[in-house]
């Protein structure tokens, strides 16, 4: 399950890095990666694949986070902000930006591909800042208590100045920026329940 997780980033910059190697004039400095997937483009489905993997992959972290975090209802909490986080990737893949087909009464696919953006950013966000809460009485995780809170603050800082448009001809690589800093924090923490559950002794749920 751990595993899944930490395969989640790879599987999404793999399908990101080849739709864009494959997108004629596309730039990753101004624009996102969902612009990838506009109407027309000739990859668009494999950015939409990568964005849907992803969010699959994610979801044991919810589990396991809700297992290391004692099983109390913060513990469901965090469990329930993976499965936002996981969803709001694979709803941002499965409606694309900038398709104006009719969804649902005047619901328009950019507009739930937005919404489900930013819901799902919201869960990572909140994921980075409330873990290290949740664990702080676990030695074992003190070190990656440390990084979480500090990629929370990047990414906070680059969602907002990607929300107010401070580089508007930057865009891409903010929001490339905020994409790192949150992966990385999949793919670490992954990596960290696989370090801890491999060695029984020292990992053990909270009472």
């Amino acid at each position: 399950m751990a595993l899944s997780g930490a395969l989640a980033p790879p599987v999404f910059v793999l399908s990101a890095v080849i739709a864009t190697l494959a997108t004629p004039g596309y730039s990753s400095v101004g624009a996102t990666f969902s612009e990838l997937a506009r109407p027309g483009a000739p990859w668009g489905w494999l950015i939409s694949a990568g964005f849907v993997g992803y969010g699959l992959l994610v979801q044991p972290l919810g589990p396991l986070l809700h297992a290391v975090a004692g099983r109390g209802w913060l513990a469901r909490a965090l469990w329930g902000l993976v499965v936002v986080y996981g969803a709001g990737a694979v709803l941002a893949g499965v409606f694309r930006d900038n398709h104006r087909n009719l969804v649902l009464w005047g619901v328009f696919e950019d507009t739930v591909h937005d919404m489900a953006a930013r819901v799902g950013f919201a869960g990572i966000l909140l994921l980075t800042l409330v873990v290290p809460w949740a664990l702080r009485g676990q030695p074992s995780w003190r070190v990656w208590r440390r990084f979480s809170l500090v990629a929370g603050v990047l990414s906070a800082m680059l969602v907002l100045a990607f929300n107010v448009e401070a580089w508007p001809e930057g865009r891409g690589l903010l929001q490339r920026g905020f994409f790192l800093t949150t992966m990385s924090w999949v793919e670490t923490t992954a990596l960290w329940l696989y370090r801890l559950a491999s060695r029984p002794a020292r990992w053990r749920p909270a009472p």
